[in-house]
């Protein structure tokens, strides 16, 4: 009778074989589902992005805001791309450290950098969205109530993208802790 049951599990598991130029393809960014998804989803932002960019300063009236107001506009569109690149790299690099313990260190500590950039750069393009579409209103009761009712509803989104990164985080961290408590 064996006296370890995670190694008779281990020694009970057939793994399905593959060949070689299948692990060199699932090794292919062009391959990994993930990677597929988040590049779908870079490619369609960007296209909105850029679409927008080319069409706000007709359809929103751009050409009556001030040139500061503008600048922020495209400046916040520019971030929001920016994101998309820079979270597409984080995904799609590979786990570096010299033993495992430091490798998932070292993500985890990458993750939380990357959870608070992505958060302040919602917080900033969402600001500079506002900035713009309110830049020439004059607000009266009404308006001010439409005002804090977008506020409130985008608060309620940074709350809870707050939390899903948070989940993250607890979930890598109580996965570090399990494996090397």
């Amino acid at each position: 009778m064996e006296q370890d049951p995670l190694k008779s599990a281990w020694q009970g598991i057939n793994p399905n074989a593959k060949s070689n130029t299948e692990l060199q393809r699932m090794l292919k960014e062009g391959a990994h589902p993930l990677l597929k998804g988040i590049r779908k989803q870079m490619i369609i932002e960007t296209a909105a992005y850029i679409v927008f960019l080319c069409m706000y300063y007709n359809a929103f009236d751009g050409d009556r805001k001030p040139l500061a107001v503008n600048i922020l506009l495209v400046a916040a569109m520019l971030l929001a791309l920016g994101h998309n690149i820079i979270n597409y790299q984080f995904t799609k690099r590979r786990i570096q450290g010299v033993n495992l313990q430091q490798s998932l260190n070292g993500q985890l500590s990458q993750m939380k950098i990357h959870a608070t950039v992505s958060i302040a750069s919602r917080v900033l393009m969402a600001a500079c969205l506002l900035v713009f579409f309110t830049a020439v209103i004059n607000f009266n009761t009404s308006k001010y109530w439409l005002l804090v009712g977008v506020i409130a509803a985008y608060i309620l989104q940074m709350t809870l993208l707050s939390r899903i990164w948070l989940g993250r985080i607890r979930q890598m961290k109580d996965t570090i802790s399990g494996l090397f408590a």
